[in-house]
């Protein structure tokens, strides 16, 4: 049981970072900060880049998710 665990976490955090480094990399090479406008921000971070945006969101949920699932199994 622990053996599958411990397969299970590490093929976890790939698969975190090669999701990381292709978000990373898609924001790093398209994002160019062309006003100080905050409502345009928010249009271009909804519109150009829903995306990525919301596969970090997920990610995110994942991360809460996997934290709380390893704080209630050290609790038992």
């Amino acid at each position: 049981m622990r053996t599958l665990r411990n397969k299970l976490q590490k093929i976890a955090i790939i698969v975190f970072f090669i999701i990381f480094a292709v978000n990373f990399a898609f924001i790093r090479g398209s994002f160019i900060i062309r006003s100080q406008n905050i409502s345009r921000l928010g249009t271009e971070l909804f519109s150009t880049y829903i995306i990525p945006f919301e596969l970090l969101s997920l990610i995110l949920v994942a991360a809460i998710i996997g934290v709380m699932y390893i704080a209630w199994e050290e609790r038992r």
